[in-house]
């Protein structure tokens, strides 16, 4: 009698870990499910950037109860955005974040990559980012892998009254973290890596 109810025991046991472990919103995480939630984060967020010319940022994250959910994006200025708190019980995944609208006075500028600022921010808290840029660009910010990755080309977001064109050359569909922090640092667009 004692045997066999720890053997019933023991196999509640290992059917409620199964469970667990079945239920475990990681395990159902994948990357399209994730470029679906940021895609439609940014796509809230690149509205308000363009028509306040700020940018504006959020995280994507696990709430309390495991659903994937990105938070209302919170306005920052006009180059930079400091993501809103989330409650303890949340688990974050990535970073989310646009670049704002273009200056007219500043035509030579171009906001259409991922910054070193935004690498390194995504970094140190150790999760990835998406990005929307003034052309509409979509990117992925991948800091396991150290690559920026464009999910979406020009238009894909709606783009800035002011964008006409890239830089003589523009970005490539994939950059490595050296290429950006180089093309900054060197003052070089894309084709002159």
């Amino acid at each position: 009698m004692i045997r066999r109810t720890i053997i019933s025991l023991a196999c509640a046991l290992m059917m409620t870990v199964s469970k667990a472990a079945a239920e475990d919103p990681w395990d159902t995480l994948t990357f399209e499910k994730l470029d679906r939630v940021a895609e439609a984060a940014l796509g809230n967020a690149q509205d308000l950037s363009l028509e306040n010319n700020r940018e504006y940022c959020g995280y994507i994250a696990f709430d309390g109860e495991e659903r994937l959910r990105f938070t209302a994006p919170l306005k920052g200025s006009v180059e930079t955005c400091t993501p809103p708190e989330v409650p303890d019980d949340w688990e974050l995944i990535a970073s989310y974040h646009t670049h704002g609208a273009l200056n007219p006075n500043e035509p030579d500028v171009s906001y259409e990559l991922p910054s070193s600022d935004d690498i390194r921010s995504d970094m140190s808290e150790g999760i990835d980012g998406y990005l929307s840029t003034p052309g509409g660009r979509f990117w992925f910010i991948d800091t396991e892998d150290e690559i920026i990755i464009m999910l979406g080309g020009v238009g894909y977001f709606q783009p800035d009254n002011f964008f006409e064109q890239d830089l003589p050359c523009g970005p490539r569909a994939q950059h490595t973290f050296d290429e950006i922090y180089l093309m900054e640092d060197e003052d070089l667009a894309p084709c002159d890596l």
